[in-house]
């Protein structure tokens, strides 16, 4: 840490004792440029995890085979390592120190194995049954596993970008905006890549190993783009935290666990869209126009990402994530009286997308307020252990739901060896399409209800740490 920092850190300590609560936060805004790339970041994490989102659990259970609830299982044993993997990560990452900074380089250099993993994991190796099992099992918690060394830093990264209330939020804006990018692209280029391959003669499984190694190009170059133009700012605390210790940080704070319960919530809405829209499209609406459920659900969120910031800062972030949840369960509610309706299905999956990029942007911006808290609160400082958390809970969420949605499919009699399902299956997959986005939508309303977090506290808590850092960094 240079001296010139320590000067300015040392004036501002001296100038808070003198002036208390008025706002003197050293933050310097961000351009539009770093706020973009940061953004675009988002994208790139988007093309793999939404081809995982929306299609291996079909493309284990319908192209390669296995029964449904091997695929819940085989999801769910990811998760379990996932408790364990997951806060790791976040540990490792704020214990990294390097030239380039703390969280950006394990956001970028990750997205290598990333995208191995996401090619094998989309390839029949042409074993038996039990290989099969094995071997998506391996590869999918190795996906995961390299995912999480990617995503927890880069979102960890808004601790060391800015300490500004309003440019947090703006952050998380920009990330929805990456975001939906990812979305409406992936929703675009898996489809035709599929019917390209198809045209060619390269069906069923070789057709998604094309996809999958598409998408794991495309990755890698939009995460060197976030890497190359954004600059970690504020340096992290030279003690390591222990995990032991991390955990400190969540020790009364109320905003970090409703955030955590939340999103599992809101998470769930998105695993039981994704996931089941093939199943629906295929086996209930039996026409070619589902795949465009997704691309609207992708492409709703540029008719409101601008106004985002100005939303937040009007009625708090809190608020925002409420509406969002809300949307989501009038989405479920319409795809529910939509039935075989398209132009209502478009009605909902464009209200959906709202829904997400509301609750979604909420959400990133409100986790390094969260983090913040419990810095404030234990004097433990864990960013990334506490956005490992929030990620963990989104990954608990993909896996406990995948398993809802297995079970429920085998309750309804759905056969993947079959063509024609019956009319009881028929049903339930158009429950499964429907009622449960309403449930977790309350739900997650419910639980992010203690997040009291608003600019004025987030301002406070800002100046006592700025404080607190000035006095450390002077000794």
């Amino acid at each position: 840490m240079d001296s010139k920092y320590l000067a300015e850190q040392g004036a501002l300590a001296t100038k808070l004792d003198e002036v208390g609560e008025k706002k003197i936060l050293s933050t310097e805004k961000l351009s539009v440029r770093e706020k973009l790339c940061y953004g675009l970041g988002t994208a790139g994490e988007q093309f793999p995890f939404f081809f995982v989102n929306c299609y291996l659990f079909f493309f284990f259970n319908v192209i390669l085979g296995i029964s449904a609830v091997t695929v819940g299982t085989i999801m769910l044993i990811s998760r379990i390592w996932d408790a364990i993997n997951d806060p790791l990560m976040g540990m490792i990452a704020d214990r990294t120190r390097t030239r380039w900074g703390v969280y950006r380089p394990w956001a970028f250099f990750a997205t290598i194995p990333m995208g191995l993993f996401l090619v094998l994991t989309f390839t029949d190796f042409h074993l038996g049954m039990t290989g099969r099992i094995i071997v998506a099992a391996i590869t999918y918690i190795g996906f995961g596993m390299s995912n999480t060394a990617s995503i927890i830093p880069l979102g960890s990264m808004v601790n060391v970008l800015t300490a500004d209330y309003n440019e947090r939020s703006q952050l998380g804006s920009f990330r929805e905006f990456g975001s939906a990018i990812g979305n409406t692209l992936t929703s675009i280029i898996v489809p035709a890549i599929l019917s390209l391959c198809a045209a060619r003669g390269l069906e069923g499984a070789s057709s998604y190993t094309v996809t999958a190694i598409v998408l794991g190009l495309f990755t890698v170059a939009v995460l060197a783009l976030t890497f190359f133009n954004t600059k970690e700012r504020i340096e992290p605390p030279k003690e390591n935290v222990s995990l032991i210790k991390s955990f400190g940080t969540l020790k009364g704070n109320a905003p970090a666990w409703s955030l955590i319960f939340a999103f599992f919530f809101v998470c769930g809405y998105s695993v039981f869209r994704n996931t089941m829209n093939a199943y629906y499209g295929v086996y209930y609406l039996e026409n070619d126009a589902y795949p465009f459920l997704l691309t609207v659900m992708a492409i709703a969120p540029f008719f409101i990402l601008y106004f985002i910031p100005g939303i937040t800062a009007k009625i708090g972030k809190r608020n925002t994530f409420i509406i969002g949840c809300a949307l989501i369960a009038v989405s479920g509610a319409i795809f529910m009286i939509a039935k075989t309706n398209m132009t209502m299905n478009y009605v909902a999956a464009f209200v959906a997308g709202w829904g997400q990029v509301l609750s979604f942007s909420s959400t990133w911006s409100m986790i390094p307020d969260a983090a913040d808290y419990g810095e404030w609160k234990n004097g433990v400082r864990a960013p990334a252990f506490i956005y490992s958390l929030v990620n963990f809970s989104l990954k608990l969420s993909m896996s406990i739901f995948a398993l809802v949605i297995s079970f429920g499919l085998a309750h309804f009699g759905f056969d993947q060896a079959q063509t024609t399902q019956s009319d009881m299956a028929i049903n339930g997959i158009y429950l499964l399409n429907s009622v449960p986005m309403i449930a977790v939508g309350i739900l997650a309303i419910i639980c992010i209800l203690p997040f009291k977090i608003n600019a004025e506290e987030a301002e406070k808590i800002q100046i006592e740490l700025q404080k607190r850092h000035a006095k450390e960094d002077s000794k």
